[in-house]
């Protein structure tokens, strides 16, 4: 068993998991347990969100073929049932991104599907769908000095007395290689995240790692434009924000789960304390220190 740290939680698990911090806090138990076993098979009582995941009235069962079969039971218990060797990233790169969103369901914490950056003592959060450039922008702030929370899945409390807050995870970044190279990233001898994909874990050194849990300052919502001429910046106030669901990981599985409350108020909660702001960037970011440049502006703004 190795003792690991994420989100604040204790982490006891039996699979290997060299992506997290080693756990240093209190000598409290286990917040989650992670075991390696037999998953409960697919019956009549798990309801079918999608092929991957049914979900049951006692946890979720995410499922990918030629990966793990995983199950997620009362925000306190993971079970792994591997088909790759106990080391394969592959089977981190799940556990890390849909199963810890359920968890986080279960657990009554808001995953996003933001990245987060340390700016001036509070959370810049970078979302957008998958490929917009979560990632990137977060290892160029990294390159100039700015301390990371997390890469594609946060975890913001909303409901505690201290407020919104935004909790690291662990000390890497998922990189495409060309955009590696683009950021003059060596990426000899990094893991891929998946053996079939030209995708790295980039770890990132201690001292630009933010182990503190801090309060969100600004959310950036990154899509791609092809003409220069459509990279404008639009705040969304409002309705429109609050309509932007697509900040929440896995937020369709979230409802499906019955965390409706969680999602509404979570959501409201969030974008009443840091503003939401819609960024183009360039299709393949040639625009990159510029576009740096802006967001970071976004979240260093005063606020009235």
């Amino acid at each position: 068993m190795n003792d690991y740290s994420i989100f604040g939680w204790r982490i006891r698990s039996e699979l290997p998991i060299p992506d997290l911090l080693p756990w240093q806090g209190d000598g409290r138990d286990a917040d989650v347990t992670i075991e390696i076993g037999p998953v409960p098979p697919v019956t009549p009582d798990l309801t079918s969100f999608s092929p991957a995941v049914q979900i049951g009235p006692s946890g979720v069962r995410v499922s990918i073929p030629a990966v793990a079969d995983y199950w997620v039971e009362a925000g306190q218990r993971i079970i792994v049932d591997p088909s790759l060797p106990l080391d394969a990233p592959d089977i981190r790169v799940f556990l890390l991104g849909t199963v810890f969103a359920a968890l986080c369901f279960q657990r009554g914490v808001l995953p996003l599907h933001a990245s987060a950056i340390d700016i001036g003592g509070q959370a810049l959060l970078i979302s957008g769908i998958s490929g917009a450039g979560k990632s990137t922008l977060a290892a160029a702030f990294s390159a100039r000095g700015y301390r990371l929370l997390s890469d594609d899945l946060c975890a913001v409390t909303v409901t505690e007395p201290q407020g919104v807050l935004v909790y690291p995870a662990f000390p890497r970044v998922k990189l495409w290689k060309d955009t590696a190279s683009q950021l003059q990233i060596p990426t000899n001898g990094l893991e891929r995240s998946r053996m079939e994909l030209e995708k790295v874990h980039l770890p990132i050194p201690a001292p630009l790692f933010q182990t503190a849990p801090l309060p969100p300052a600004q959310i950036v919502l990154l899509r791609t434009e092809l003409s220069p001429d459509q990279r404008e910046t639009r705040v969304l106030r409002g309705l429109a924000a609050l309509r932007r669901f697509d900040i929440i990981h896995r937020w369709r599985l979230g409802l499906a789960m019955g965390q409706q409350a969680l999602i509404l108020q979570g959501l409201a909660r969030l974008v009443e304390r840091a503003p939401v702001a819609e960024v183009a960037r360039s299709d393949n970011f040639a625009d990159l220190p510029e576009l740096v440049d802006r967001v970071r502006a976004l979240a260093e703004m005063p606020r009235g």
